[in-house]
């Protein structure tokens, strides 16, 4: 079946910034409940969202210190090497399927300071 005409700006490159994505699909931040705890399955998900044929695909919100810590909630984390780790893996799994733009800049880097860890009822104070 051939696609209605109409759709087709929809498939077109889109230029933002210094890059152009190859269509308008743009896959929003969202969670997914794996985060840190599962790197491997988080980037197979998101290489999935790619090989589907996003242009765009963005990550998670991003804890950037560990007074941030969301638990029992598994987040993104930027907090150390391993965590730069995982984020590269998504990054090749994205490159892999022809997803020529990753919007880091996008991903909601989170502070919320002190934090009450939920599985522990407890007030951290750090």
């Amino acid at each position: 079946m051939a696609r209605n005409p109409y759709f087709d700006i929809l498939f077109e490159p889109v230029k933002i910034g210094p890059v152009t994505t190859k269509n308008r699909f743009y896959q929003v931040p969202h969670c997914s409940g794996m985060g840190y705890k599962m790197p491997n399955t988080l980037a197979g998900m998101r290489g999935v969202k790619a090989e589907g044929g996003w242009g765009v695909v963005n990550t998670e919100y991003c804890s950037i210190h560990p007074t941030s810590d969301d638990t029992p909630y598994p987040q993104a984390n930027i907090w150390d090497d391993a965590d730069i780790a995982a984020h590269a893996l998504i990054a090749e799994k994205l490159i892999e399927q022809g997803c020529g733009l990753i919007l880091y800049q996008h991903t909601v880097m989170w502070q919320h300071g002190h934090s009450i860890q939920l599985n522990k009822r407890e007030f951290r104070q750090e």
